[in-house]
């Protein structure tokens, strides 16, 4: 599909050391990756498909990727080229096997099966995260926005960015609330449109800010959700955020939803909405 890649690489290609990441013993820590030797973070689709239909899940997975061979460490060291992030680094609590009395004997925290729920999805209650900050590295990851193609290709929305680096966004977002103002139903989805005016100058390289979205409702037994966390507009384009929305019988006639985008690029970069809703139907 045009406008769309493979994946992604972030070279760690800074001051020595390249990876910061601390020392650790992975026979003592099966967690750690080890000694830091890693050269590149890599972002990449996995879907149950061709060669990866053996996989349990689908989702994005990042890892740390080494350029040449070395060994991870500890009196226990393995060559390791490929150590994956897990979204779910606890314990994933299955069984392993059944001892010949029934007893159950489960998974070792350092069984490779761990991995098979480690991979990150887009949105609000996927069952995973949806971001994933590496500190030592001053790196933040982002899963963004997940959509299908016709022949049914995963394609994801991803995000990298410097946490030591603030950008200014040569931008304006313009955001516009659903027309309709009165609820029919207990229940249902409203969208915001957002429109990303780029104002930059076209020598100017273009960023794509990301924002996490935020919404909260006033209203006496309203409840509002969001069905994703993160929003990231291309510009010049114009896309949706949704939102669902509740009342009960004995609610208020009426409630006020605020939408707010917080900037990741710059914290100072805040665009907040205003909207009133009324219902349609009858109270108590």
């Amino acid at each position: 599909m045009p406008g769309t890649f493979a994946g992604i690489v972030v070279q760690l290609d800074g001051d020595e050391p390249h990876d910061r990441t601390p020392v650790d013993d992975p026979s003592v820590n099966p967690l750690s990756s080890g000694i830091p030797n890693f050269d590149f973070y890599s972002m990449e689709v996995v879907q149950r498909i061709g060669y990866d239909s053996f996989c349990p899940d689908n989702g994005v997975l990042i890892a740390k990727n080494k350029d040449r061979e070395s060994r991870n460490g500890g009196p226990n060291g393995f060559n390791c080229f490929n150590w994956v992030i897990d979204a779910h680094p606890e314990d994933i609590n299955k069984v392993d096997y059944l001892k010949p009395d029934g007893t159950p004997v489960m998974r070792t925290i350092a069984d490779y099966r761990q991995l098979n729920d480690a991979l990150f999805h887009a949105g609000l209650n996927s069952g995973s995260q949806f971001e994933w900050t590496d500190i030592p590295n001053r790196l933040h990851f982002y899963i963004i926005d997940l959509e299908k193609n016709p022949e049914g290709i995963l394609i994801y929305k991803v995000g990298v960015r410097s946490l030591d680096r603030t950008v200014t966004v040569n931008k304006k977002l313009i955001i516009e609330a659903p027309s309709v103002k009165k609820m029919k139903l207990p229940s249902g989805y409203l969208s915001f449109s957002v429109k990303n005016i780029d104002e930059s100058d076209s020598s100017e390289a273009t960023i794509n800010d990301i924002y996490h979205v935020s919404v909260k409702i006033e209203g006496t037994g309203w409840n509002v959700y969001l069905l994703n966390n993160l929003f990231s507009p291309e510009p010049g384009k114009q896309e949706k955020i949704g939102i669902y929305l509740n009342h009960e019988i004995k609610s208020s006639r009426s409630a006020v939803i605020t939408l707010t985008l917080q900037s990741e690029c710059n914290l100072s970069d805040k665009v907040v909405n205003v909207y009133k809703i009324r219902t349609r139907t009858p109270h108590n």
